[in-house]
């Protein structure tokens, strides 16, 4: 087990995370610009690409320079959660276009709680200058974690869905 071993497989766990949000936002720019609306952020469509872009840049940083990736990921989350914070205290609900279009769930502290702990792991990723071979261990003392803070969040999210489907079906009924 080495720290450079466990930085570099969090900087690859924040990069896949960060790939997948800047490929589904560049997959349908103008249902990104939509969501970014909805947010309230000027220049959607401007921003609808620029984002995944500059999201992009950070995976490529993070798997070849895995600390300056690092650091570039820190800064992006610290903005987009900084923003997430301040939209969810003006009480809006839109969906969160973390994830482009392709998430539909309304905005909710989910999604802090997931960027504070990719900040986690981004803050990891800090040990590591280059992309080095992990271990087995290193895989498993970032994997193992993340599977199951990715296994709650899911299920926090289908008992918020199940929720407001219960909430709904009730208000249908009481008529």
């Amino acid at each position: 087990m080495t720290a450079s071993g466990i930085g570099y497989v969090a900087a690859v766990v924040v990069a896949a995370v960060f790939a997948v949000a800047g490929a589904t936002k560049l997959r349908d720019p103008a249902g990104t610009a939509r969501d970014f609306e909805a947010l309230g952020l000027p220049r959607a469509r401007v921003l609808a690409v620029f984002v995944p872009v500059a999201e992009l840049s950070v995976v490529a940083l993070l798997l070849i320079v895995p600390a300056a990736g690092a650091i570039g990921a820190l800064v992006t989350l610290a903005f987009f959660t900084t923003f997430l914070v301040g939209r969810l205290r003006a009480g809006v609900v839109a969906p969160c276009a973390c994830f482009g279009s392709a998430r539909r769930d309304p905005l909710s502290v989910v999604e802090i709680v997931r960027n504070l702990g990719l900040m986690v792991l981004s803050a990891v990723a800090l040990a590591t200058d280059r992309p080095v071979r992990p271990s087995l261990v290193d895989l498993a003392v970032v994997l193992v974690p993340v599977g199951v803070a990715a296994l709650a969040i899911g299920a926090v999210r289908r008992h918020r869905r199940g929720s407001a489907a219960t909430a709904s079906d009730h208000r249908g009924t009481s008529r």
